[in-house]
């Protein structure tokens, strides 16, 4: 009798704990997925976005840029220039894969596949600096771009201006020592800036 009783006692734990089992099971399921589901990225920033474009020069030798704003922070960038048959564009926003975009106390440092853009805003206007730009990995044609485009916040007409290694958008924040003044140039100046192969 005591045997038995024993046994019907087994016999009932062992059906109440696989269907307990069960009933949890799916429970524990739902919460692996959740945990195994990859968390959305978070936005760069957040807010309307603003459109800055600018056209510099004839086409035969112009400048062209796009520029998307959150807040006046930067959120993607298109390069274009042409200098008569040879033509150059690039595009980057964070997160892309291709560029690494920091924000310093400088402004946005975006680093490139070769060379880097460096945005800085003012009052009314941003600079952006590009700085040994390669153009082979982008346009597959020789040389550098070096410069600083001048956009206005506002409304305005945009400004490129040409500039040499040294000048080219100095990369340091103001606070730290400029270097010393280069040598002046003996022949004619170096334009960093002329899209056709060297």
């Amino acid at each position: 009798m005591l045997v038995r009783s024993v046994l019907a006692a087994v016999a009932v734990a062992l059906s109440i704990g696989p269907a307990n089992a069960q009933q949890q099971k799916p429970q524990n399921t739902q919460k692996t997925q959740k945990a195994k589901q990859p968390s959305k990225a978070k936005p760069v920033a957040t807010g309307p976005k603003v459109r800055h474009q600018c056209k510099v020069g004839p086409y035969e030798k112009q400048t062209r840029l796009v520029m998307e704003t959150v807040r006046d922070k930067p959120v993607y960038l298109a390069y274009w220039s042409s200098n008569g048959p040879f033509h150059c564009s690039f595009e980057s926003w964070p997160g892309d894969g291709r560029a690494r975009w920091i924000d310093s106390s400088a402004g946005m440092v975006i680093n490139l596949i070769g060379g880097t853009m460096l945005i800085e805003k003012t009052k009314d206007r941003f600079l952006i600096h590009a700085r040994d730009v390669e153009r082979m990995p982008y346009c597959g044609t020789e040389g550098l771009i070096n410069g600083v485009l001048t956009v206005p916040l506002r409304k305005g007409a945009c400004n490129w201006k040409e500039t040499d290694v040294e000048e080219a958008g100095r990369l340091n924040p103001p606070e730290a020592p400029s270097p010393p003044p280069a040598a002046p140039e003996v022949g004619p100046s170096a334009s960093t800036l002329n899209l056709q192969p060297h």
